[in-house]
């Protein structure tokens, strides 16, 4: 199912009812098989039966069917079978030959075909049979997804996973999906397609077009565009893909064409993004002497695949850092072709994105705090109204203030108090990366963090943990005497001297509960500011305050 869409992308066949024939599993099944060797005519006689039932449901061409094949049975694999146009996607593991990819490319009456990596990220020759022989989609392990809402190391590591695949052109699958809360996850990390039983479960009868749970999650999901899509919808080149299966002789009138842009998306018949052509590369065919009749000699390969180079590809809805992110991790990069749902939708060419990339970085300059470098209050402010919005996780809010700060400044110095600042501040910002979550810099000792998808409990241990390493931390800020002593003598406001402890951060963690009511921002400013001194009361500098 493509997940900005809810359109039903394809059909994984699944095999049941060998309890029937006596086998304990079906793993048992296999193994029969492989030691009479019958491997590959049960193969043949499943994808057979397979693409029978596809067909018999209202399957077509335009909606692939998804089926695993043995790992001893990869180099084997039988064609599709004749006269039937359908687009079977083939499943494989980390393990064993690549299958072969008869008629992907258009040219082959016997339908299409393309591959599948299964299991992706938790086989150890993943990544160099990704760069060996590239599929056209990753299928990232459930291990990945399940509980990905509430867990912080497992979105960082799904963002990665989706972000590498992308950067090699290659469409991701979320398998196992089973909460609105993963799917939200997987589809604004830049998933492209999702598969689990919250979208469906095994069962025959007709194939439906699209998927009315996940209609419903779009429908319901109140959050707003980011001004980063809408940014990157202005700046789309919306140029004219062509088809994988056009003959060369094709480029030849496109790049003819004086307005025509130096590079061209190629796309598959179901508008999957394949790579793109630069007409640079066509130089040594129009200048040679014989290179326009080589072009349109259909004895040398008739379709665009052997001029296609390799694409960066992002999902509409991928933020714009990791855009800028992948372009500038592909070497010698046109560009990054878009894509929403899987399909082609424009392209953002270097030029753009050297556009977006200064205007990004000089909106974070103007709103950026110049001590620490942190955001300031304005993507403070975006920050908290874009999670009270999204009421479908948990998030907690974080006010972080110093505690008695100004007689530290006074006494010891503006700037050993700058360190101190730069010293929290740079720790906090170890801590926002760890949690996937936004740290910024209210103003002088006053500081922000936000965080989704972990409960209060557990950003409460996290919190606790980070401030006493602060202000443990802190002590080297003092002199041998002082630190032994634990206490400075200084001013106070009103001019008398006072004993002050060492430097120590308080924290007021107000929580937002999934599906409850928020409250706004200013009531939110309010809830922070009257239980300020309850948290620098606190044994542990902590005061949680449910939303």
């Amino acid at each position: 199912m493509q997940m900005r869409t809810a359109r039903v992308h394809g059909h994984e066949a699944l095999l049941r009812g060998w309890e029937a024939a006596g086998f304990a599993s079906l793993a048992a099944l296999f193994q029969a098989a492989v030691d009479e060797g019958a491997l590959p005519a049960l193969e043949a006689y499943i994808q057979a039966a397979a693409v029978a039932a596809f067909l018999a449901a209202g399957g077509t061409a335009e909606v692939r069917l998804f089926l695993n094949i043995h790992p001893l049975a990869q180099g084997q694999v039988p064609p599709p079978p004749q006269g039937e146009q359908v687009h079977l996607v083939y499943e494989t593991t980390g393990t064993g030959p690549i299958p072969t990819r008869a008629g992907r490319d258009g040219g082959d009456r016997r339908g299409r075909v393309d591959i599948a990596f299964d299991r992706f990220g938790v086989g150890v020759a993943d990544f160099q049979r990704l760069l060996a022989s590239p599929p056209s989609y990753v299928k990232i392990d459930r291990a990945f997804i399940s509980g990905v809402d509430g867990d912080q190391a497992k979105r960082a590591l799904l963002g990665q996973l989706i972000g590498s695949a992308h950067a090699l052109g290659l469409a991701t699958i979320a398998v196992g999906v089973e909460t609105s809360r993963e799917f939200y996850v997987c589809r604004d990390l830049g998933c492209d397609h999702a598969q689990g039983f919250l979208l469906g479960r095994p069962g025959g009868g007709l194939l439906a077009e699209a998927s009315e749970i996940a209609e419903s999650l779009t429908r319901s999901d109140r959050r707003r565009p980011s001004d980063a899509r809408q940014r990157l919808f202005e700046l789309i080149e919306r140029i004219a893909p062509l088809p994988l299966e056009a003959p060369k002789a094709k480029l030849l009138e496109y790049f003819g064409n004086l307005a025509a842009p130096p590079v061209v998306p190629v796309v598959d018949r179901a508008g999957v993004p394949r790579g793109l052509i630069r007409e640079r590369h066509l130089k040594p065919f129009v200048y040679s002497r014989y290179g326009t009749e080589i072009l349109r000699n259909r004895a040398f390969g008739n379709t665009l695949k052997d001029f296609v180079i390799p694409c960066p590809v992002c999902d509409i809805g991928t933020p714009l850092e990791r855009v800028i992110e992948l372009f500038a991790e592909a070497a010698d990069s046109d560009g990054v072709i878009i894509v929403e749902g899987g399909e082609y939708v424009g392209f953002l060419s270097s030029q753009s994105l050297v556009r977006l990339l200064h205007e990004h970085r000089l909106a974070t300059a103007v709103d950026q705090n110049p001590l620490t470098r942190l955001p300031g209050n304005n993507a403070i402010t975006a920050q908290v109204e874009a999670l009270v919005t999204d009421g479908e996780r948990d998030h907690v809010l974080v006010y972080l203030d110093f505690d008695n700060f100004k007689p530290f400044n006074d006494y010891f110095g503006f700037r050993q108090g700058d360190r101190a600042i730069l010293m929290f501040s740079e720790q906090l910002k170890v801590q926002a990366s760890a949690l996937g979550g936004f740290a910024g810099h209210i103003g002088g000792d006053d500081f922000f963090l936000s965080c989704s998808g972990l409960t209060a409990d557990r950003m409460r241990e996290r919190l606790v943990a980070f401030l006493g390493r602060f202000r443990s931390d802190a002590e080297s800020l003092y002199d041998v005497e002082t630190r032994e002593r634990g206490w400075f003598e200084a001013k106070d406001r009103e001019g008398r001297v006072r004993r002050y402890p060492l430097l120590r951060v308080s924290a007021v963690m107000v929580q937002l509960v999934a599906g409850a009511p928020r409250p706004g921002l200013e009531t939110l400013v309010e809830l922070i500011a009257v239980h300020k001194t309850a948290a620098k009361a606190a044994p542990d500098n902590l005061f949680l305050v449910a939303g």
